[in-house]
């Protein structure tokens, strides 16, 4: 099938009816990888064992050709490239801010948790002796509490360049705070089996500088009302993702070793609302936040938390990748995500099209050990939702990498093969929804159109607001006279598209999921 350009034959690529398959560059959804039962026989058998574990091997056998899950050494190049950055950014903040009078003490005691840094080592940050980085638990390079408050205290001289408050920047530079920050993330309530430390998220939540990361990571939560983490339920949380840790171990060994390699902490938590909440930062290294649901606590439901656990474990180790590298990736908002509510950076762009792929091959992975037949089913439809907005998603993602400079490519090799390997991943699927009867597979192929025509929609709105989008299935535009529509192809169907004062894209890419399957919404997770 003909990709399509920005000009061209775009407008003679067919539109593939939604009973016989969907137009798809990247193969996913393509009519030769959909069955089309007989309508004189609509009504399918489940589908078999054998073919449940044949389908669970496969996407096993994918997680193994991980793009990014490199050898033990490459990934110790990059901890040591993250730390020489970390340790040139924090020997500068340092540097700066003990030339205010008054803030020496501070930035004596905040450097002594990095050795080099320690006895004004900030001072000669040319002298220093070359580093290696440790295990992700000693390297004070990647915990969260330093890298928040050396984060704060940046920003802090930061928005004074002209003429630094003594007394803002004190604010930064509180040693009992700082300490008692720490002795969270050093003494954890309780520590899971593999070394990964647990925190109660309400803690670290009381600290002025923490709380300001947790709600960027996550402002649902925590607010008043929710519930605290007592003692007998983190003790809850604490068996739930131990057995979520050794299904990983069991379906994804080298996925297993990358997320401990990259995680000391979690940040745990319970809510009421069914919905679980995962989440993650640069700026918070080597930890995560995990709100579980009681629901999913009581269900038991390991294998989703499993898939979770890697989403975050992919958006963990694809930043340790980049903010390694010499060469930064673009940072302009040219991309329309179909998961996401406005334009998205390249980098935004890879880490959805590397995590949901590799979400799903675990979700796959586990069907098999699935015993209830309306369970597998229901969350079969998750998989096939789930993995429906990766269809333009991926093209967008080659797109953006075709458009990189040889530098950055040169710098970030591993990147290039991300499309790639979803691909493989959503051809999976694709034989996932072959295994579907017939009205489901209509429904979620009519789902997966109706995706595509959202996308054209949201690109609409962006290009009558004056941006210009990059999407390889994206044809002619043309404005109208009054700047209110625009005549569009995408996808080689035809789209008018009014400007609408209210453009906000809902996270709705699971209703009809829960809709075919008759289960409550609620269970479908946000990213």
């Amino acid at each position: 099938m003909t990709p399509l350009g920005n000009s061209g034959s775009q407008q003679t690529t067919h539109n593939v009816p939604m009973t016989d398959g969907v137009v798809s560059n990247s193969g996913i959804f393509a009519r030769d990888a959909i069955l089309i039962c007989p309508k004189t026989n609509s009504r399918r058998l489940p589908m078999s064992a054998s073919r449940i574990q044949q389908l669970a091997d496969e996407a096993r056998l994918l997680l193994k050709r991980n793009p990014l899950m490199a050898s033990t050494v490459s990934l110790q190049r990059v901890a040591t490239r993250n730390l020489l950055k970390r340790r040139l950014q924090y020997g500068r903040t340092l540097a700066a801010a003990s030339k205010l009078a008054g803030c020496s003490a501070g930035v004596e005691a905040l450097s002594g948790y990095f050795p080099d840094l320690a006895d004004g080592g900030y001072t000669r940050l040319p002298e220093l002796p070359p580093a290696v980085a440790g295990p992700v638990g000693a390297d004070p390079y990647r915990s969260s509490v330093l890298a928040a408050w050396m984060g704060a205290l940046a920003r802090s001289l930061e928005w004074q360049a002209a003429r630094p408050d003594v007394q803002v920047v004190g604010r930064y530079l509180q040693p009992d705070l700082i300490a008692s920050d720490l002795e969270l993330e050093r003494q954890p309530a309780c520590r899971l089996s593999c070394g990964i430390g647990l925190v109660h998220i309400e803690s670290p939540a009381r600290s002025r500088i923490m709380q300001a990361l947790l709600r960027q990571c996550m402002p649902d939560y925590p607010r008043p009302g929710y519930p605290i983490t007592d003692d007998a339920e983190l003790d809850r949380i604490a068996d739930h993702l131990e057995k979520a840790f050794a299904l990983i171990a069991d379906l994804d060994e080298y996925g297993h070793q990358r997320l401990i390699a990259g995680l000391h902490t979690l940040y745990v938590g319970v809510r009421r609302e069914p919905q679980c909440s995962f989440s993650s930062s640069n700026e918070l290294p080597g930890s995560a936040l995990i709100v579980l649901s009681r629901e999913r606590l009581r269900a038991g439901d390991h294998a989703a938390t499993a898939a979770q656990l890697l989403h975050e474990a992919g958006n963990i180790l694809l930043g340790f990748y980049t903010t390694s590298a010499a060469a930064s990736l673009p940072g302009e908002f040219q991309y329309v995500s179909p998961y996401k509510k406005d334009l998205q950076t390249l980098e935004s762009i890879l880490h959805t099209a590397y995590t949901i792929p590799w979400e799903c091959a675990l979700r796959m992975a586990c069907l098999s050990t699935e015993t209830d037949p309306e369970r597998r089913a229901w969350k079969t439809a998750f998989i096939i939702a789930y993995a429906a907005r990766q269809v333009p998603l991926i093209d967008i993602a080659r797109k953006g990498i075709e458009r990189l400079g040889g530098d950055v490519l040169l710098d970030l090799p591993d990147i290039a093969a991300i499309p790639s390997w979803s691909s493989r991943i959503l051809f999976l699927v694709s034989q996932l929804l072959a295994e579907e009867p017939i009205a489901h597979r209509q429904a979620h192929l009519a789902e997966c159109q109706r995706v595509l025509d959202r996308q054209a929609w949201d690109i609409g709105q962006m290009l009558l607001r004056g941006k210009e989008p990059i999407d390889p299935r994206m044809g002619r535009r043309e404005i109208d006279d009054s700047g209110e529509n625009v005549s569009l192809w995408y996808d080689g169907k035809f789209h008018v598209i009014a400007k609408t004062p209210d453009h906000a894209m809902g996270e709705d890419y699971g209703h009809y999921a829960a809709a075919i399957r008759q289960v409550a919404p609620s269970e479908m997770e946000a990213i």
